[in-house]
């Protein structure tokens, strides 16, 4: 028995805060870098098409991206782990 292995893809649902507005809601994840040294630049990427999305090969290897940790700052102020991208409520997606 061959096992198909199937792709998964980042889609954002909005804000972890439901009540702001979030310009990203219904893109997928383009790229994400939480480790761009330089603040000016983007640390993560959204694109509303499918094709352009990062693609992952499980929805294990989706989630963990979407928790990975800033090893530049791993730590926020108010000591939790700094997970940018967990500002978002996101969807993982089969394709």
């Amino acid at each position: 028995m061959s096992r198909m292995i199937q792709t998964c893809v980042i889609k954002v649902v909005g804000f972890a805060r439901y009540d702001l507005p979030c310009a990203f809601a219904g893109q997928y994840l383009e790229f994400y870098d939480p480790d761009i040294p330089d603040p000016r630049e983007q640390m993560a990427g959204f694109t509303p098409d499918l094709a352009k999305a990062k693609k992952f090969k499980s929805p294990g290897d989706a989630l963990n991206e979407w928790h990975r940790v800033r090893t530049v700052d791993p730590v926020r102020a108010d000591g939790r782990p700094n997970k940018p991208l967990t500002a978002l409520t996101v969807e993982v997606l089969f394709l």
